[in-house]
């Protein structure tokens, strides 16, 4: 029969098994004689289970801008523990900031970078500081007026318009501000049109990829992989990526006008595209239940910066456990020199052992299911809403994740769990509910899921206000005001 040679070819698709019964059926009317019809809805449904899935460009649909930050936290901008948490000296060493630049600090705050920069460009510089919030404005008046420094000239922008001239400017400065613009197309594109030819932009954010940004708010740090989503179709070129700093990326960009020399830019590639056009050549090995190590070296000859979404799977074999990327990951490649590149990762069967460095893996591109694919998405975003409620904020634990990702793939029980993760970081019922929570914003029926019997025993002591908000809701049950 054509549906059984149809069906596994469409497995890849992540179709729930009633729609692969309902293709089947329209399958073989199809192939018994039956009307165009059935052929046409079939391809229907195909095409538009499809065109659902993600793509690895996709990966940051999950990204929401966070609220700006109010002038009531401008004290926190001025930390004395700032200067060697984020080395802002070192930033402006790396800028080359030239006596006489113009500068504009976007999201200047209390002028903390600003400060500094007019040092650097002396009294034929002008640095423009940038905010939305007239508050912080007079603030930064006020430190600089403390500090005796001149040649900050304020501009109150708007959140759809930057307010600075056109063509004049050196130098932007983005200090862990970008995540905050909720209209960033239109920001990119005041940015664009503001820069002198040859001008340049510095954006620093936390870092997504290696947990560096784990304390911070969710939505206050940015992959790599998402900065560069953005940045690239608005008409920037990558010109450098710094990873000195502690817990943030450096990118430096320019407008990328056509004319911008290949030597001096750095290739933005994604993973699997890169292996498709035998870019890269690429090993993966086990490193136990928390990371996944690729052995990767650039065969393109120049300089290349891979990327990889969250959710790639690394299929193991000698029944060793499948592990998959829980976060986005980049991996700067300046050499044809073998490089390791340190992927956190979560395991998929809790009852395998994990792969170690002996163990080879398989990259693929695809997980289980579409509903397994959406989780990973979900998690690294790591806040939800309940109602109207305001933005709350999951933990950013690995236990927590690979709970999330066993009552997914595996429909563990609480006890199985409970067997199976020891963690020190969190106690077992807050680890489970985080991960119920973090399955039901992937759209997977968690009250269909074995664990949903213990559900009383986990919640009925949870303090946590936002876990009770979630919980009343599913349970049918209004929440208190």
């Amino acid at each position: 029969m054509i549906a059984s040679a149809v069906l596994p070819s469409l497995c890849w698709l992540g179709l729930k098994e009633k729609d692969l019964m309902t293709i089947k059926t329209l399958v073989n009317m199809w192939s018994g004689g039956g009307s165009l019809f059935g052929l046409a809805l079939l391809l229907w449904i195909v095409g538009g289970q499809a065109a659902s899935m993600q793509t690895p460009e996709q990966n940051e649909r999950h990204r929401v801008p966070a609220d700006f930050m109010s002038f009531r936290g401008a004290q926190w901008l001025e930390r004395t523990e700032r200067a060697q948490e984020e080395q802002p000296e070192a930033v402006l060493d790396a800028m080359g900031l030239e006596s006489g630049d113009i500068v504009a600090d976007i999201g200047c705050g209390s002028g903390y970078y600003a400060r500094r920069i007019v040092e650097r460009v002396g009294s034929n510089g002008r640095v423009y500081c940038v905010d939305i919030q007239p508050e912080m404005l007079d603030i930064m008046r006020q430190l600089a007026e403390r500090d005796g420094v001149s040649g900050i000239v304020p501009i109150l922008s708007e959140p759809d318009d930057l307010k600075l001239p056109f063509g004049v400017v050196d130098w932007i400065v983005l200090a862990d501000v970008y995540h905050e613009m909720s209209n960033y197309e239109q920001m990119l594109a005041d940015m664009r049109s503001s820069l002198a030819p040859g001008g340049r932009v510095a954006l620093l954010e936390y870092r997504v990829e290696d947990g560096t940004g784990d304390n911070l708010k969710s939505d206050h740090a940015m992959s790599v992989r998402q900065v560069l989503a953005e940045w690239l179709p608005a008409g920037f070129a990558l010109e450098n990526l710094h990873e000195f700093l502690p817990g943030q990326h450096l990118f430096i960009m320019k407008v990328d006008d056509g004319t911008v020399v290949p030597s001096e830019s750095i290739r933005s590639l994604d993973l699997f595209e890169a292996i498709d056009q035998g870019l890269v050549e690429v090993e993966a090995v086990g490193a136990g239940d928390s990371r996944v190590t690729l052995r990767i070296r650039n065969l393109s000859g120049k300089k290349s910066l891979v990327t990889m979404p969250v959710g790639v799977l690394f299929r193991a074999s000698q029944g060793r456990r499948d592990m998959v990327s829980r976060r986005d990951a980049a991996i700067r490649l300046f050499d044809d020199d073998w490089k390791d590149w340190n992927v956190r990762s979560v395991g998929l069967q809790l009852n395998r052992m994990a792969a170690e460095p002996s163990d080879d893996l398989t990259v693929e591109q695809r997980l289980y299911s579409a509903d397994l694919e959406e989780l990973m998405y979900v998690i690294q975003a790591g806040n939800y809403q309940v109602d109207d409620s305001p933005l709350f904020y999951i933990p950013r634990f690995h236990d927590i994740e690979q709970i999330a990702v066993s009552i997914a793939a595996e429909d563990l029980r609480y006890e199985d769990i409970a067997a199976a993760v020891k963690s020190e970081r969190i106690p077992l019922q807050y680890g489970v509910a985080f991960a119920l929570v973090y399955c039901d914003l992937a759209g997977i029926d968690v009250k269909g899921k074995r664990i949903w019997e213990a559900h009383e025993q986990i919640f009925r002591r949870l303090r946590d206000p936002g876990l009770a908000a979630w919980y009343q809701v599913k349970i049918g049950r209004l929440v208190e005001r």
